[in-house]
């Protein structure tokens, strides 16, 4: 069987990588020169790593990553460390890594502390076949009621109106059940970076007898020239590609927003955060989500000794945010993360400190009920295949899911052709 794979992100590629490995014809075909999608590196010239251009890491449960790391040969170079959580509100940063933690946040009162650690722990235990009821409820509306208002105002509304603006009161319960379900204490990560382990899923398909073309765009007419094809980019460029989808149809994929990631990475010879990894910024006045810190996570040595640290944002496709250069939103974002750290001096950063990065399409909104309009592997052209985030529901995106994505749509395709 011959297949045509739209896209090499990991979804694109874990799918020519199972179907190569069952001795079918495998053309994985990417717009980008570079493989990996929204996992693209970035590297300078003296780094012996390349990072991310989006924040990324694995948990320890992310087992669908973690089992090809392994099937590749690379699992003695996965690194697992402990990094540090915290939330900075009120003007302080405080940790909240643990159960500990919960009970010693300073911000609230101990029953509601008490309160919080109860339901993290049945969020933590309920299993999924039960989480999915969630669904029913948004999560502004079950964390009100169950962690109290004063808790949910200042831990979790803040989160929520951050990450999904102008959707944030209208997102299912079943996806935050999720944040809660998968976090770990350790986290994990390649030595290399994240594009060791394409560059790696790549070797495997060639070997297999895949092929990959980089910078190349397709059209609708790539149906007459394979028996499936398998589409793995945003359902919104899925439509661009195939204008003629029945109206019902296109109304049912473009019923689901979709954010934009717009990633500051700032590279400084001074740590910006002592020791937090993740920073969650529960303070709306402030113009970004969170501060994430690479080098608080990974030795800094890798990346000839500089702090690698994110400034991150989700941001729907209308923000003004999106149109402004590096130089305008570093602008934005300085005099509030001299509040962070008021030892820091920002003001010597030159616009050769830090480079930004954009995910289209990065964060798909999961409303209630969004199990009921779910995008299925079948569209209506025949032998044509959608795969991508909006179906790794209730999961949140990210690269674990995206591995498991590309092997259950290649293997609904043999089954359904009988092979």
């Amino acid at each position: 069987m011959k297949v045509a794979v739209v896209g090499a992100g990991f979804t694109g590629l874990s799918s020519a990588l199972y179907l190569a490995r069952k001795n079918h014809r495998v053309v994985v075909f990417e717009k980008e020169k570079t493989i990996g999608g929204l996992v693209q590196g970035y590297k300078e010239k003296n780094w012996l790593w390349a990072i991310e251009k989006h924040y990324h890491h694995w948990f320890t449960n992310d087992n669908f990553a973690l089992n090809l790391i392994k099937d590749l040969g690379l699992e003695e170079d996965l690194l697992i460390p402990s990094p540090l959580t915290s939330i900075f509100y009120h003007h302080q940063i405080s940790a909240f890594n643990s159960p500990f933690d919960v009970l010693a946040f300073p911000h609230l009162s101990f029953l509601e502390r008490l309160k919080c650690g109860v339901v993290l722990a049945y969020l933590k235990i309920l299993p999924s076949f039960l989480a999915v009821k969630l669904e029913r409820f948004t999560a502004y509306d079950w964390l009100n009621r169950y962690f109290g208002r004063n808790t949910f105002r200042i831990l979790w509304q803040p989160l929520l109106d951050g990450k999904f603006g102008p959707y944030a009161s209208l997102v299912n319960m079943a996806w935050f059940w999720a944040r809660i379900k998968k976090r770990t204490p350790r986290l994990a990560y390649l030595k290399g970076g994240y594009h060791r382990l394409l560059e790696a899923v790549v070797s495997e398909i060639k070997k297999s007898g895949g092929q990959i073309n980089l910078g190349k765009s397709i059209d609708k007419n790539i149906i007459k020239e394979y028996d499936k094809v398998i589409f793995t980019g945003p359902s919104s460029i899925f439509q661009k590609i195939f204008p003629g989808l029945p109206s019902d149809y296109r109304q049912r994929l473009s019923g689901i927003p979709h954010l934009h990631a717009l990633n500051l990475l700032l590279i400084t010879q001074e740590k910006i955060l002592a020791k937090e990894y993740w920073l969650n910024i529960n303070d709306r006045r402030f113009p970004f989500l969170g501060i994430i810190t690479h080098t608080n996570f990974i030795d800094k040595k890798y990346y000839a000794g500089m702090h690698l640290t994110w400034i991150a944002n989700y941001l729907p496709p209308d923000h003004p945010y999106l149109n402004k250069s590096k130089d305008e939103l570093f602008a934005i974002y300085k005099p509030y993360l001299q509040k962070i750290n008021p030892h820091f001096n920002f003001q010597r950063l030159t616009t050769n400190d830090y480079q930004l990065f954009l995910g289209p399409f990065a964060q798909p909104v999961f409303f209630t009920n969004y199990s009921k309009i779910k995008p299925e592997f079948n569209t209506p052209i025949n032998n044509v295949y959608l795969a991508n985030m909006d179906m790794v529901y209730p999961w949140d995106r990210g690269t674990n899911y995206a591995i498991e994505l590309g092997y259950k749509v290649a293997e609904y395709i043999l089954n359904t052709a009988g092979v």
